[in-house]
């Protein structure tokens, strides 16, 4: 069984690398089974097509930044700190799979065109859980005071839709800017938005020097 796990990874791997340097629809299981330094077969002896080893891929990615971001969230009660948290969870993902970004894009298209569900399914649960949890932080964050009263699910849903295009600009400007600094930017102006008076007066000068300094430029020293 452990055999097994260890070849279905090395193919995900091989697979990944494929799909980014050529894309989706130009990759044959062959290229992937020669990358991987295995017979055509043994792909098909873990995955029937190759729909099925790209939805595999993506399901695989989704899962570890789920249970990685679950796991980090539980280890701090500050809803601040869990704020931070979940940008650096985000960026810490993509910086992990910069090489991949483009595929990213690939798996949005394809939920959007296949006739398999289990794309857009996947891709939805996915994003219900980043609702979810930033609900709750938001929430949290007002009940205390931090926020000003907002309605949560507009702002959480601006802040996703804000994320995702921070992401598609960074993959399309090839990567040309920190991606940690403009997630840092996207939080201090939306922050600065729905703060209180009484987190405004602690937190304005740090979100005011994060919006002077912006993010498509490095900073000296």
């Amino acid at each position: 069984m452990a055999h097994r796990e260890t070849k279905r990874q090395l193919l995900l791997q091989a697979a990944a690398e494929v799909f980014a340097r050529q894309g989706y629809h130009a990759t044959r299981v062959a290229d992937i089974a020669r990358h991987a330094g295995v017979a055509k077969g043994t792909v098909y002896e873990y995955f029937r097509t190759k729909e099925e080893l790209f939805y595999a891929l993506l399901d695989e990615w989704l899962n570890q930044f789920e249970e990685e971001l679950v796991e980090r969230l539980g280890q701090e009660s500050d809803p601040l700190r869990q704020a931070d948290l979940l940008r650096e969870a985000a960026v810490l993902f993509y910086r992990r799979h910069a090489v991949h970004a483009p595929i990213f894009l690939e798996f949005w298209a394809h939920a959007l065109r296949s006739r398999d569900g289990r794309f857009l399914e996947r891709i939805r649960r996915f994003r219900g859980l980043l609702l979810e949890l930033g609900t709750q932080l938001t929430a949290e964050l007002v009940a205390r005071g931090i926020f000003l009263p907002v309605d949560i699910p507009s702002l959480v849903s601006l802040e996703a839709g804000i994320s995702d295009g921070i992401f598609l600009l960074w993959v399309l400007s090839d990567q040309q800017f920190p991606l940690e600094r403009a997630y840092v930017f996207r939080q201090s102006v939306l922050g600065l938005g729905v703060l209180s008076e009484a987190a405004r007066k602690e937190l304005e000068q740090k979100l005011r020097q994060k919006l002077q300094e912006g993010f498509l430029t490095e900073r000296a020293g």
